[in-house]
Parts: C-alpha cells; structure tokens; sequence
C-alpha cells in the first residue's frame, strides 16, 4: 500500500466554501481513476505555524498504481481546475507501508505485537477474526 499525501497551503482569501467545494470535487479521483483505492481530507488540527491547513490522502496498492495515479489527465485536470486557483503551495509525498507498530488489543487471548512487515499480515488476521466473530 502506498498513501500519496498533499499537504495544501492556500491563497490569502480562500474561503472555507471553495475549499469545501475543492475537496468536494476530489470525488472524480475515486471514481474515474481506477488505481485509486480511497481519498482522505482533512484539515490540520496541529496548533504549527507552518500554513499547510489542509491533507488530500489518496490510498493506492502499489507502485504501479501511484505511477498511473501521477500521470492520469483526471488528477492533472483536479488539481489545475479544483485547486489551481486557491492552492498558494503544496507539498506531496508518497509513503509505502514498508512497516507499522500495532497496539496489543488485550481483550484476545492471542496478541500480535511489534512491528509488522506489511499489510498482509494485519489483513490475514482482520480476514480470520470475520471469520471467527466469537474467539
């Protein structure tokens, strides 16, 4: 899995409603792409000064699809015609998930701590505990 993050700063001026409308559009990145898994917004609940107020997260499965999400006209023409005219700058970088810490859940009898190598194990499990409702 790989997240491409946009960090966005807007132009002085820019009301909550045309950012609202932006990510409101943001919509055709999931429907029209389809290496597009899901799109995060949000807005930056950090008390930084760093003027970056607002996250676009587009979840992809692999390299492959972050190469056809970079170069699809859809996400060209999303980010010329939804933020082009309010976006002052934008930082973007792109995460695999080469590893991640879980917190132990206490209420099994099994726990799986640490680091994981990937995704794969934590879906083989969510996969067994639909499964398996009442272990």
């Amino acid at each position: 899995m790989i997240q491409h993050i946009v960090l966005l700063k807007w132009k002085s001026g820019t009301t909550d409603t045309q950012i609202d409308d932006a990510f409101e559009q943001a919509q055709i990145l999931v429907k029209e792409i389809p290496s597009v898994e899901r799109v995060t917004l949000g807005r930056n609940r950090a008390r930084d000064d760093h003027g970056f107020s607002h996250a676009l997260i587009v979840k992809l499965s692999d390299n492959d699809a972050l190469s056809e999400y970079l170069d699809h006209p859809v996400r060209k023409r999303y980010l010329t015609d939804a933020l082009g005219p309010i976006e002052a700058e934008r930082i973007e970088v792109d995460v695999p998930e080469d590893a991640h810490h879980d917190r132990p859940d206490s209420k099994r009898g099994w726990q799986w701590e640490g680091t994981r190598p990937s995704a794969s194990a934590a879906a083989a499990a969510l996969r067994w505990e639909e499964r398996h409702p009442d272990s």
